[in-house]
């Protein structure tokens, strides 16, 4: 007997011993091939031995193949010997072989992956002219994939969602846990073993069931798809097969893929398992009149059917029962799907989730940069970008943009309204998703019934009564406006929607718009009963009063319209009539706005808005489409009184500049914007009107956060930069100060103050003719001239209250600060006065601090404020220390004067001094809080106080002692200076001071605040203190005498010193040792004098 190849591979393999078979299965499963053969499967070789190895290799690659492929695994494993036996052995069988006449053999099956790869590379537009295709890899964009059944209630929470929430109920919804499934993973074994061999695929019109086929076909057909899986995949559309009137067979339909000359049918279909059926849009389907759908047909390969009756004997598995199906549908038609197929997976294509819409938009415009520039502005609009997760929405939507490309980089109020947008979507999915409808008019008039009864109802899910009391039957149209869902309790029952709310507020506004009374009725509910549910069908029925709109509905429903224009208008003045009862921040307001964008009609915008003054939208969320319907508005009204928008964008900004002259006041709040935008806007408003604020602050790179407010009327003006570079800040300055005599306060803060900022602001404000009331900035080095240029010229204007130059802390910026006098109110001020609250119970008596009665409450006297200048010098570096001071003191002449936080010292507070009482200087108030002062520098301190005046002192946190304080009392003594408030916190005291302290009291009482706190007074110190106030006629008002170690035995001291002493307003005891019992005897007594008081505010 002659030796075959078969025969030479069996004796070949058989010698390979266990490891080597291994590791030659491994290299046979992933080794590459040629154009046209698929690798074996693993789960083929796994439990393969030698003989069943030869009937795979043979089976896939055919003898001479499956030769060359084995010697090329065994040069690969190493196995040289066993390679080179094979090719000699192989060779001689071919020798002998009988010379044939036979022509080539054809590799039919890599003909046919190039005739799909072909045919599924590219596809059409829906808007494609003869000729023009688009490429399948620039437009198809992956869609999200569930495989389980809606819940009723996550579907009407969908239908109901807009925007950011209905993405998020598309990704996480309760009901969809662990059920995202991608194309590659439909036919994967099921968690049961179940092998899947028949899928059902579901989604609404316009979802992209057959865009998803295609890609599967070309997947396939590319090798990137089910490789090893199926050797061929066949793809039916039943909208072709509908096409087809002859009479055809199995083997017929299978082999119309392929040219002449055909394959053998059993060649093609010798292993069904690995053949895939892709029955495209089963919904559309149209079994002949005389076909009994109750009868599955068992259909031969060779004998003619009706394409329907092919199909259904498929699906029903009377032929091929071992082949796989993937059958797409849509919802409504997968109740008779499933009589003729019993499915191992149901699955629904659920849309585009936010990324696949970006990918989607940048595919489309094939620029990233107009991509999202295109995406960022439809994302605003809720209602339209919630339905792009319908890809014909998204490309309706992308088709309209671009077409605004073409003549402008700007996106404006010429881009198709919502309305079209949707009319356009219907039209569409009639023209190219539609069944043949007998009328499309009833079919409109019906569904509009539905979803109007539905809207004023606030109902979404209809159940079949519903739909026949509309005379509508699924069978015969609807299936491509609605869904059906199939919700299981004790028996499932079938209910339905629209695709979703937006689709079914446009058919109920299409309603209201042939029907008066019904529009009349739905413009009643919306305006006047003011019901926000109704609002966007009232947009709708609005934009179809625009013809542009209406259009694309005309060649599928001719009637006349319903509500005449001049009616709509009558109904939009009395609504704008209800908007200025409810006062600013009307949201009905701007719903209106919304219906005359999408109306376009200038003449009837400008007459709705003749009684509209006010536009006031800070509060308000405000998206892109709300900015441009506002802006729309403006455009076409004859003037607002008052024009306030916040959440506004650049290019919103550079819009509003021309149209501010219709405005009498404004205030506008924007972010992202540029330096230059917010020149052009101020240099406008200085034109217009008066500019009242100003407030610009760093946002991210060159972007601002600006916030402006103008008026016609003459005000001051407030301008405040936060956090600008430098330049920026530099800019704003010379170009509104000069232009601006109304400006009364300037804070620039975040800034260094470098010598440039300084030498330009100093230029800005000579040239200015503004009076400043305020001003604050960091500057890097207060010596500069210029700096001291600017705050003479500031003195010159406005006599100074407050000269402020601190640090927070060391390593901080210096701030500058500067304050007016108030002129024109210099006189004395009114006390406000405040009733005490409630004291709490008994309970709580271990409160120390104690607020203190006001006793000129029965009066009309008042007390007379000081005006004088206040310098603060604080926490200043060490270099500028003096000379800072020195200057500050003579050119300002302060009151009042406040060092703290400075490494002053004795030996320089000995150098302030002598500078001080070198010029005629009456400082009246010191402050030197932590400058590391001891006892030495008393007597400094106190030559800095004429004689006979009464002054401030505050030391606290300064190491002055006993010591220190005898002899501040004897100096002031000597001068007969009297002391009005007196702070010695933190400075090492003792009782032994007291008796200095006392000698304070002087006979004319002067001595309103005593701070002691924080030292070591004891018992003893505070027994003599209060023995000596109670014994003077002190006019002490607050006492300050925390942490100072007293006990209960100072108890009845204190509850003297509170009886006795009626012009103590405030005592504070916090941090001592008194017992529960002692803080509530005396917390009592204070109670019982001081309750029902009234206390005065400090300013």
């Amino acid at each position: 007997m002659t030796e075959t190849c078969q025969d030479i591979l069996l004796t070949i393999l058989e010698e390979l011993v266990e490891g080597q078979r291994k590791k030659f299965k491994l290299k046979l499963r992933d080794i590459q091939l040629r154009k046209g053969y698929a690798n074996i499967p693993k789960g083929h070789l796994e439990k393969a031995d030698v003989t069943d190895m030869v009937d795979l290799l043979i089976r896939y690659y055919q003898e001479e193949y499956a030769v060359e492929v084995v010697i090329n695994v065994l040069d690969q494993i190493n196995d040289k010997d066993l390679a080179e036996r094979l090719k000699r052995k192989s060779a001689e069988v071919w020798k002998t072989r009988p010379v044939s006449v036979k022509p080539p053999d054809i590799d039919h099956r890599a003909n046919y992956v190039a005739s799909v790869k072909e045919k599924f590379r590219r596809v059409k537009d829906y808007n494609s002219r003869p000729g023009e295709w688009v490429s399948l890899e620039d437009r198809y964009t992956k869609l999200f994939i569930v495989k389980k059944h809606h819940q009723a209630e996550d579907k009407e929470h969908e239908i109901l969602s807009r925007g950011k929430r209905h993405m998020d109920i598309m990704r996480k919804p309760s009901s969809f846990v662990d059920s995202h499934v991608n194309v590659e993973h439909l036919f994967d074994i099921l968690s049961d073993g179940t092998i899947t061999r028949k899928v059902i695929l579901q989604g609404i019109a316009g979802i992209g069931k057959t865009a998803t086929v295609g890609k599967i076909m070309y997947d396939w057909s590319s090798g990137r798809l089910y490789r090893g899986r199926f050797d061929y995949v066949f793809h039916w559309s039943c909208r072709e097969l509908n096409q087809r009137t002859e009479k055809l067979s199995l083997a017929q339909l299978i082999l119309q893929n392929w040219g002449h000359p055909k394959p053998k049918i059993g060649e093609i279909l010798s292993s069904p398992e690995k053949v895939l059926f892709v029955i495209d849009g089963f919904d559309e389907l149209r079994f002949p009149e005389d076909y009994d759908k109750s009868k599955s047909l068992s259909c031969d390969l060779d004998t003619p059917h009706s394409a329907a009756a092919v199909v259904e004997s498929l699906l029903s598995s009377q032929s091929l029962s071992e082949a796989c199906l993937l059958v797409t549908t849509r919802p409504l038609a997968v109740g008779m799907l499933e009589t003729h197929m019993k499915a191992d997976l149901w699955a629904e294509i659920v849309g585009f989730l936010e990324e696949d819409r970006k990918e989607f938009f940048k595919k489309f415009f094939k620029d990233e940069e107009k991509a999202a520039f295109a995406y960022s502005y439809i994302q605003e609009n809720d209602v339209v970008f919630t339905m792009c997760f319908v890809p014909l929405i998204c490309w309706i939507v992308c088709t309209t943009l671009s077409l605004q490309f073409r003549y402008s980089e700007e996106l404006d109020q010429k881009v198709s309204t919502t309305t079209e947008i949707f009319t356009y979507f219907v039209a569409t999915l009639l023209q190219s998703h539609g069944r043949a409808q007998t009328s499309t008019q009833d079919l409109f008039h019906n569904l509009g019934s539905l979803a109007h009864g539905g809207v004023m109802d606030q109902k979404v899910l209809f159940d079949e009564s519903m739909l026949r009391k509309c005379n509508l039957e699924v069978s015969k149209g609807p299936s491509t406006f609605l869904t059906e869902l199939l919700q299981a309790d004790i028996f499932v029952e079938t209910i339905y929607s629209f695709v979703h709310l937006t689709v079914q507020e446009l058919f109920a506004a299409l309603f209201t718009f042939w029907n008066k009374e019904k529009a009349s009725e739905l413009l009643k509910e919306a305006f006047v009963e003011n019901k926000s549910h109704l609002i966007l069908t009232v947009r709708f029925l609005f934009g179809l009063n625009n013809d542009k709109s209406l259009k694309p509905l005309k060649r599928y429903y001719e009637t006349s319209m319903g509500i005449s224009k001049d009616e709509l208008l009558k109904w939009t003045k009395k609504a704008m009539l209800v908007c200025q009862e409810q006062g600013e921040e009307s949201r009905l307001l701007l719903e209106l706005l919304h219906c005359l964008f999408e109306i376009q009609d200038e003449e009837f915008v400008r007459s709705a808005l003749e009684e509209m003054k006010e536009v006031v939208f800070l509060n308000n969320s405000l998206g892109q489409d709300d900015q441009q319907v506002i802006l729309y508005s403006l455009q076409h009204a004859k003037e607002f009184h008052q024009l306030k928008l916040g959440s506004l964008k650049e290019r919103d900004m550079i819009k509003l500049v021309p149209l501010l002259g219709k405005c009498k006041q404004i205030h506008f709040n924007a972010s992202g914007i540029s330096l230059s935008t917010v020149l052009k806007v101020c240099a406008h408003l200085l034109q217009k009107l008066r500019m009242t604020r100003l407030h610009v602050e760093h946002e991210a790179e060159e972007e601002m956060y600006f916030t402006v407010e103008a008026s016609c009327e003459r005000g001051p003006c407030t301008i405040t930069l936060d956090n600008l570079p430098e330049a920026t800040a530099i800019a704003i300055c010379d170009h509104i100060i000069p232009a601006h005599p109304g400006i009364v306060t300037l804070d620039v803060n975040g800034i260094r103050g470098s010598k440039e900022f300084v030498n330009s602001l100093k230029n800005s404000l000579l040239d200015s003719d503004c009076r400043l009331e305020s001003v604050g900035f960091n500057i890097e080095n207060p010596r500069l001239q210029a700096f001291q240029d600017i705050c003479q010229h500031l003195a010159t204007r406005r006599s100074p209250r407050k000269f402020l130059l601190f640090r927070r802390y060391e390593e901080d910026e210096i701030h500058f600060g500067y304050e007016a006098k108030d002129e024109e109110k210099s006189g004395n001020r009114l006390q406000k006065k405040k009733k005490n609250q409630k004291r709490k119970g008994k309970n709580e008596a271990q409160k120390k601090c104690f607020p203190w009665p006001c006793l000129i409450r029965k009066t009309s006297e008042k007390k007379e404020k000081k005006k004088d200048c206040i310098a603060v010098l604080s926490c200043l570096p060490e270099e500028y220390f003096l000379e800072l001071t020195k200057w500050v003191t003579s050119a300002f002449t302060p009151l009042t004067l406040c060092l703290d936080e400075n490494s002053i010292n004795d030996e320089r507070m000995k150098t302030i001094c002598e500078n001080l009482n070198s010029t005629d200087y009456q400082l009246q108030s010191l402050s030197l809080r932590s400058c590391s002062i001891t006892h030495k520098s008393m007597t400094n301190i106190c030559s800095l106080f004429l004689c006979n005046t009464a002054v401030s002192l505050d030391l606290q946190s300064n190491p002055v002692g006993d010591e220190g304080v005898k002899i501040l009392a004897a100096c002031l003594k000597s001068k007969s200076c009297c002391l009005e408030k007196l702070s010695l916190s933190s400075a090492d005291l003792t009782e032994d001071c007291v008796p200095a302290i006392t000698s304070l009291f002087s006979q004319k009482n002067t001595l309103i605040l005593l701070d002691l706190s924080f030292n070591n007074l004891g018992d003893g110190g505070v027994k003599a203190l209060c023995s000596a106030l109670k014994d003077k006629e002190s006019h002490l008002e607050k006492l300050i005498l925390e942490d100072n170690g007293i006990t209960n035995n100072s108890e009845q001291e204190l509850i003297q010193l509170i009886e006795n002493t009626l012009s103590l307003k405030y005592l504070c005891l916090d941090y001592n040792n008194f017992t529960y019992t002692s803080r509530t005897h005396i917390y009592g007594v204070w109670d019982k004098y001081h309750a029902d008081e009234e206390e005065v505010e400090e300013d």
